[in-house]
């Protein structure tokens, strides 16, 4: 039953995730066809430095709400999951209160460092304030599992903000109209359809009983959970963001604008093993047993769904950035050196995941200092040398040695990981991907025959089981599992054949 949630709810964040990937790429590519990349690296800029403060005001509600509202939902108790929320707006209006405050006293030193003038200062405010509460209301939204209205939300905001970026750029606004028309308006327009949405899962509790947690009592345990995984996440969100800025202040915002495609691109791929583990941390959080082989299994299908795709992209990064847009071919070095940081990632995220939902506090946070202080130490060593190289250089580095300090940390808290279908996994699709772009196969070819070979032959040697034919079809959709399971019944003996 659990495993099913599960599957559903990663099954449709999966759903929006490829939405939301499909959209921001065509959104740059159009993008790149009418302005500069120097529009580009200072909007690279801004969604930065608003990410930073985002997750500064945040106080690690995102992943505390998914804690202990997922844990209220799981055991059926609305009206103290009602109690948690109340409690985290209150705490998440003081956290925003405090960041913008803190930007608008730093505007002098922000604006000699970055060029930025008081206007954007002030869109980096909108920004902050517009993200930070989009963040809380989608972990709202994933602890409740409900997570099938995810995809038909940023759709319909996707449109909506590329319509109104492209628009406003089109009319002349330059970075402010792309950065309120794509960025602002649209996480306002997600917050809004997420809280109408969030309204109509609480609206049933009115028949419920006074909650059984104290208002006290769920405050304490939001901040308790929240501190402790703000500093991990906010030390994350510095290892991937100080990269852009170290980069804008030494380059300018040319390199900067080259390299934030790159990372748009890598980051979209990871996205996939993101959006699994984002919906097994509050399931895992109320389980009493059978957590560490429930996040193997995680980390398994996690490799399986993200592997084959980066590999395969690896190869081919030059045809994927000139479809932007000519001026971007010099960051094709750079996105190869960061989809090799997607398998540490896997590891890692499951690793942190599982410590975080046991309340082993101090293994995440060591887990996201192996992985940030050297991303951020080698940002300062490397980007004045290697320019957008360094960054990712930078970045993968501090991946690896997370990845390091994880499997540490697995086998500290007893948890097996089975290295030889991870391993299957990753070299399969490298080999072959390799294989397609030393013949010069077209890359749109190259790409979907990568990734059908290796499940093909992933099937035959059993690293995908036959079971998760079926939950797969069991989880998703009715209507999208019906083609499926007629093709499944078609194909069986062949199936039955990779199975033998």
């Amino acid at each position: 039953m659990i495993r099913d949630e599960v599957g559903k709810g990663a099954i449709y964040l999966y759903i929006q995730i490829i939405s939301s990937m499909v959209s921001g790429f065509i959104f740059f590519i159009l993008l790149a066809r009418i302005t500069t990349t120097d529009i580009i690296g200072t909007f690279s800029l801004l969604v930065a430095t608003s990410e930073i403060f985002a997750n500064i005001a945040v106080i690690g509600l995102p992943e505390s709400i998914q804690k202990f509202v997922g844990k209220s939902f799981l055991q059926h108790k609305p009206a103290d999951a009602k109690v948690f929320v109340i409690i985290s707006f209150i705490i998440l209006s003081v956290g925003i209160s405090a960041s913008c405050l803190v930007i608008l006293f730093f505007k002098d030193w922000i604006s000699n460092s970055f060029a930025m003038g008081f206007g954007l200062v002030i869109v980096v405010d909108l920004m902050v304030t517009s993200y930070a509460v989009y963040l809380v209301l989608y972990s709202i939204v994933v602890a409740s599992l409900k997570t099938k209205v995810l995809p038909v939300i940023i759709i319909i905001s996707s449109i909506a903000k590329v319509i109104l970026g492209l628009s406003l750029v089109l009319m002349g606004y330059g970075i402010l109209g792309l950065t309120l028309g794509y960025t602002f308006f649209g996480q306002i327009l997600s917050s809004v359809l997420l809280a109408i949405f969030i309204g109509k899962i609480f609206k049933s509790t009115k028949k419920i009983t006074k909650p059984e947690i104290t208002i006290r009592n769920a405050s304490k345990s939001l901040l308790a959970g929240g501190i402790v995984a703000w500093i991990p996440i906010l030390i994350t969100t510095l290892g991937i963001d100080l990269g852009t800025l170290v980069l804008y202040n030494t380059y300018g915002s040319h390199q900067s604008g080259v390299y934030f495609i790159a990372l748009a691109i890598a980051n979209a791929v990871n996205a996939i093993v993101y959006s699994i583990f984002t919906i097994s941390l509050p399931v895992l959080s109320s389980m009493e047993d059978g957590r560490k082989s429930f996040v193997w299994q995680t980390i398994r299908i996690g490799a399986i769904m993200a592997l084959p795709l980066s590999c395969s992209i690896l190869f081919y990064s030059d045809d994927i950035m000139q479809l932007i847009g000519s001026n971007y071919e010099k960051g094709s070095s750079s996105l190869q050196i960061l989809l090799l940081s997607s398998f540490p990632i896997i590891v890692l995220s499951g690793v942190e995941t599982l410590v975080f939902s046991y309340g082993q506090y101090r293994y995440t946070l060591t887990i996201s200092l192996a992985t940030s202080i050297p991303r951020t130490i080698l940002y300062v060593t490397l980007v004045p040398i290697f320019g957008i190289m360094g960054v990712a250089i930078s970045f993968t580095i501090g991946s690896v040695i997370g990845f390091i300090a994880s499997t540490i940390v697995a086998n500290r808290i007893r948890m097996s990981i089975f290295w030889k279908p991870l391993a299957l996994t990753l070299f399969l699709p490298l080999f072959l991907a390799f294989m397609f772009a030393t013949l010069n196969v077209n890359y749109i070819i190259g790409i979907a025959a990568t990734i059908i070979i290796s499940y093909l032959l992933l099937m035959k040697l059993h690293v995908i089981e036959k079971s998760d034919g079926s939950f797969f079809i069991q989880v998703i959709p009715l209507k999208i599992s019906k083609p499926f399971m007629a093709m499944s019944i078609k194909l069986e003996k062949i199936i039955d054949w990779f199975y033998r």
